[in-house]
């Protein structure tokens, strides 16, 4: 949800710092008071683009922060990137000089990851926007959504990859043809790259790595012989080897037998670690012609490396790329055989699997179109009929099925694609509708719904409004509304009012008492304010919080 607004010097609004709770919020005001500047500023949060003309008249910039709360999705995506997870909080500037800045809990980020981040957990609908649930590219995910089996999916998306990859294999070795230069320079490639013996693909830089050493040796010998003549010829290690002879005559002092004990372990571990110092120093063992050994392997893998413009490791993929095409035209009638019978083999599996994953996307879709239709009752859409379409489709990761929402509005038309659902409040109620049941499987936290019961009235637009706060016991629903039967829904009721002086303008939102807020039901509703009208804005009100308990 989102819990926290701050806004300054964003067009009419000067600075405004307002708090919000779960459930649902509506929004109402005169018209030109500022609406759509407020839905205009969350929408500028979540990614939407800033420009200068956002800017307060006579103001340096104009700032946007918005607090959310954290989610699991959240805290992950925020983990993976290296942000603190433990709270998600938006900032939005731009200057008059064009240059925006977007952080995210105090650090400059990209709007692009904020998109990323909210693109599912805000969802702002607007009356004529184009909705996802509209397009029909989107409904094959969105009743698996209502399925809930991402395992069955991901058990699917491999059995198809697996018969992809044979695919491909199959058609590119039907489609290879080799000349005979073709063949020559394979296998010439092939005999360069194989005489070369490469067997471990650091093999460069670990020669790289000794021959520095070598270098550095020569660069330090003479610390080096300092280092041994301190160690040995009368030094350190004779010297304590001298005292361990000796301590066997000092037995008898009992009360100093421990630190002698020391003194010879010291002994023995000083040697260790000499002899393991020298090994790393001492190269006198390394001859010239194994130098110039080094050197010239080393010329010949970077030289091959330069011509094919690859690692050793890349140099070996390569190697294994031109034996199987060399083996590929040597034997391919046998492998093309054998990749068909794999290839025929993998799409069995796969197909028998996809048949399964159709049957339960189409007992689903059963029990989606009922759900959907009790949910477009409620809206007053009693005539509606709602399907989902399935046709076969080519093999794909998600499987055989093409589907299709469809809809009928009124007794006797025809079944048709939802975006050819022509009536405005028709529209709106259906896609609320639908929203109800994909929006929690979705993820989203934040519906906004932006006046979409324009075109409707009376019973219809209570409905509505009880159908926002039924959705709001699992999402936070903010509304912008005119109609003061959904304003009654509300649980909370926030006024958003223009003031007016002679050099400036400006907008304010403010969350309303009961008594003021029955007087905007009033104004909503009859545009006076009468005992009569407050009479009945008060029955409408106790009438609709009563619905949607």
């Amino acid at each position: 949800m989102l819990y926290n607004l701050y806004i300054k010097d964003f067009i009419l609004i000067d600075e405004l710092n307002i708090d919000f709770m779960d459930d649902f919020s509506v929004f109402t005001g005169e018209t030109g008071a500022g609406k759509s500047i407020f839905i205009d500023c969350i929408g500028c949060l979540i990614g939407d683009q800033l420009n200068v003309s956002m800017i307060r008249k006579d103001c340096d910039k104009t700032i946007i922060e918005g607090s959310f709360e954290i989610d699991n999705n959240l805290k992950t995506k925020l983990k993976e990137a290296g942000y603190d997870d433990e709270s998600f909080i938006v900032t939005r500037e731009i200057g008059l000089d064009g240059r925006s800045i977007t952080r995210l809990n105090q650090r400059n980020t990209t709007l692009s990851f904020v998109k990323e981040c909210l693109e599912d957990y805000v969802d702002i609908h607007c009356q004529h926007d184009n909705q996802y649930l509209l397009n029909d590219k989107y409904h094959l995910n969105l009743l698996d959504q209502y399925c809930q089996f991402d395992d069955n999916l991901n058990n699917l998306a491999i059995l198809y990859k697996e018969y992809n990859n044979l695919e491909k294999e199959y058609e590119k070795l039907i489609s290879t043809t080799f000349n005979q230069a073709q063949l020559e320079i394979i296998e010439y490639q092939l005999k360069e790259i194989d005489n070369l013996n490469i067997d471990n693909v650091e093999e460069d830089i670990e020669i790289q790595s000794k021959l520095k050493a070598i270098s550095e040796f020569e660069k330090q010998q003479k610390n080096i012989e300092e280092i041994k003549e301190l160690f040995t010829e009368d030094g350190i290690l004779d010297k304590l080897y001298y005292f361990t002879k000796l301590s066997h005559n000092l037995s008898n002092f009992e009360d100093i037998q421990t630190n002698i004990e020391n003194i010879i372990n010291s002994y023995y571990s000083i040697t260790d670690d000499y002899e393991t110092i020298l090994s790393k120093l001492d190269l006198n063992t390394i001859s010239a012609e194994e130098i110039d050994f080094l050197n010239s392997r080393l010329f010949d893998l970077q030289r091959i490396k330069r011509k094919y413009n690859s690692s050793l490791k890349e140099l070996l993929e390569i190697k294994e790329d031109l034996s199987n095409q060399l083996e590929a035209y040597n034997n391919k009638e046998f492998i093309l055989s054998k990749l068909l019978k794999e290839k025929d083999e993998a799409y069995k599996k796969y197909y028998e699997y996809a048949t399964e994953i159709s049957k339960i996307r189409k007992n689903n879709a059963l029990k989606l179109q009922k759900e959907i239709l009790n949910e477009l009752k409620d809206l007053s859409l009693e005539n509606a009929r709602f399907e989902v379409l399935f046709e076969e489709n080519k093999p794909t990761s998600k499987g055989i099925d093409l589907v299709k929402f469809m809809i009928s509005m009124n007794t006797g038309m025809p079944l048709q694609p939802l975006n050819k659902v022509a009536s405005g409040g028709e529209l709106s109620r259906l896609m609320l509708g639908l929203k109800v049941i994909f929006a929690k499987l979705q993820g989203t936290k934040l519906i906004i719904f932006d006046e979409i019961d324009a075109g409707v009235s009376g019973y219809v637009a209570l409905n509505i409004g009880v159908k926002m706060a039924k959705l709001a016991k699992d999402i936070q629903v903010f509304s912008v509304t005119h109609l003061p039967s959904v304003a009654a829904c509300g649980k909370y009721h926030y006024l958003i009012s223009k003031t007016q002086t002679e050099r400036s303008t400006s907008s304010t939102v403010e969350q309303i008492s009961k008594e003021k807020r029955i007087e905007q039901l009033s104004i909503l509703s009859s545009s006076t304010i009468s005992k009569t009208s407050l009479s009945a804005a008060e029955e409408l009100l106790e009438k609709a919080q009563r619905l949607c308990r």
